[in-house]
């Protein structure tokens, strides 16, 4: 439902930011959700190598899996901001704030 909302907001291309859903699932447990939620952003299936570099992995509610959360990488590939939202929402708006405010 996040990512479905997150593509309806022009703000994130205007500003030049690509959001790329990673999550420590199977194709087949997140395609229905994809379907039903309308999400058409191609999701990464990661296997916890990708969640362990960027230090997200135990950061929820369970361990040795991420939380949801967000982490914004520049075009250099380097990480400026990381942030958990235990209440597994976060508003379009506000998201698109946080991330360009730390790119000025």
């Amino acid at each position: 439902m996040q990512m479905a909302e997150i593509e309806k907001e022009p703000g994130f291309a205007e500003a030049g930011i690509t959001v790329l859903p990673i999550v420590m699932n199977t194709a087949e447990q997140i395609r229905p959700d994809m379907q039903r939620y309308g999400a058409t952003t191609p999701y990464l299936l990661d296997d916890g190598t990708v969640s362990e570099a960027y230090g997200t992995l135990g950061t929820g509610m369970h361990p040795g899996v991420p939380g949801h959360g967000f982490v914004l990488i520049d075009a250099q590939g380097n990480q400026l901001w990381q942030g958990d939202y235990p209440s597994m929402w976060l508003e379009p708006a506000q998201l698109l704030k946080e991330a360009t405010s730390r790119l000025d």
